[in-house]
């Protein structure tokens, strides 16, 4: 069709500009064969189309057919350290582990608009020893995290395999965030479960510095209570910030105990240094059993020290009531870590564990694969030197 008006157009500009080039004759020619390629187009156009090839019927993936706005992003951390460990009465240890400061993982999350104001989320997240190259949290697939839900103007509501409101509350008060050798980490400071099953969680928008976070974990089991409660609570204003979390975990994730833990916590930020303390109580109940609580309690802080290196420091411990033999720990811990580019970083960290006769706590990456053994009662020192790549 592009030829024919071609054709047609080339045909007008010769009528127009022919009465001064050719004789009567010849124009009344060119008028003549104008009109038969006219009636030649008209029933060209008059013919039925014909149907489309295969290959245009086919579906096309595209940014509607998945949702407005839809995105899926594929991401991961390696994070692999060198270990060595001494002081305990069975000798010392070397080692290269996974997750130091960070566990390694592979994830894929997104989500789409619903309608206005509405989006559709998902995250589904495998923990992995980068060191082994296997799956982490027992050998789960998604392990870390996998669930899906909304949020909007409201909050979020979202159902699924997470982390609980109250391990959330403790770690963003630890200098280490669970890190190598962090309070949180070895034990001295209790952080619960840190992810459930099953669980709904709500996060709330913030609103004039306050903001809450809820959990409900369903165990599903017929004739018998397995579920878990959650509850954090933050308060941010200026350089300031205050949480309150609390959690019963009612045979969720123990079959014959329950455990209960409350913590708060209070963050100051004074020029580049965020100074964090917390306290936490965690009170276990066997079946048929006493109920023992522990008190636990932590320091530490976070200097932006050079324009890309930070300075970490945290000292922590914990004890449990009318323990016999007593199970006081205690563990101070220095860090540097150095950012080397945009995705990657360094860090060496050292950390020095003291322990009563009954207590047996080590320094640890936040998901190593193995860790230094002792027996109770022993010192333990740990440095630790390591890489973290993401993308």
């Amino acid at each position: 069709m592009k030829k024919l008006a071609i054709a047609m157009a080339t045909a007008g500009l010769i009528t127009t500009v022919a009465p001064g080039l050719a004789q009567a004759g010849e124009l009344d020619d060119m008028k003549i064969a104008l009109q038969k390629l006219q009636e030649r187009i008209a029933q060209l156009e008059a013919q039925p189309k014909a149907a489309p090839s295969p290959a245009t019927n086919a579906p096309v993936l595209s940014a509607s057919s998945l949702g407005a706005n839809a995105s899926v992003t594929a991401y991961g951390k390696l994070d692999l350290f060198t270990e060595y460990n001494s002081g305990g009465g069975k000798g010392d240890r070397l080692a290269l582990e996974s997750g130091g400061l960070n566990g390694s993982r592979l994830g894929v999350k997104g989500g789409a608009d619903i309608n206005q104001g509405l989006r559709a989320v998902f995250q589904l997240e495998a923990g992995i020893f980068a060191n082994k190259g296997t799956l982490a949290q027992g050998g789960r697939l998604f392990g870390r995290q996998a669930y899906a839900g909304i949020e909007g103007k409201y909050g979020r509501l979202t159902a699924g395999r997470q982390y609980s409101p109250l391990y959330n509350a403790i770690i963003s008060y630890d200098a280490f965030e669970q890190g190598y050798g962090s309070p949180t980490t070895d034990g001295n400071v209790s952080t619960g479960s840190t992810r459930f099953d099953s669980a709904l969680v709500y996060a709330s928008p913030k609103f004039h510095g306050l903001s809450a976070n809820a959990m409900l974990a369903l165990g599903g089991e017929t004739g018998r209570n397995s579920e878990a409660l959650g509850l954090a609570v933050n308060y941010e204003t200026g350089p300031f910030e205050i949480s309150l979390a609390y959690q019963d975990d009612d045979h969720a994730s123990s079959t014959t105990t329950r455990s209960e833990n409350a913590f708060v916590g209070v963050g100051y930020q004074i020029m580049k240094t965020k100074l964090l303390a917390g306290y936490g109580q965690a009170a276990t109940t066997p079946d048929g059993g006493s109920r023992t609580t522990r008190h636990e309690w932590m320091l530490g802080s976070r200097t932006a020290a050079t324009a890309s290196g930070q300075l970490l420091l945290s000292y922590g411990e914990g004890r449990t009531e009318n323990a016999t033999p007593n199970n006081k720990g205690s563990v101070a811990t220095i860090g540097w870590v150095e950012t080397i580019g945009a995705q990657s970083r360094l860090y060496g960290i050292v950390s020095a564990h003291q322990n009563s006769a009954g207590s047996a706590l080590v320094p640890l990456g936040t998901s190593s694969a193995g860790n230094y053994v002792i027996n109770a009662g022993d010192s333990a020192y740990g440095l630790a030197l390591g890489y973290q790549y993401w993308f």
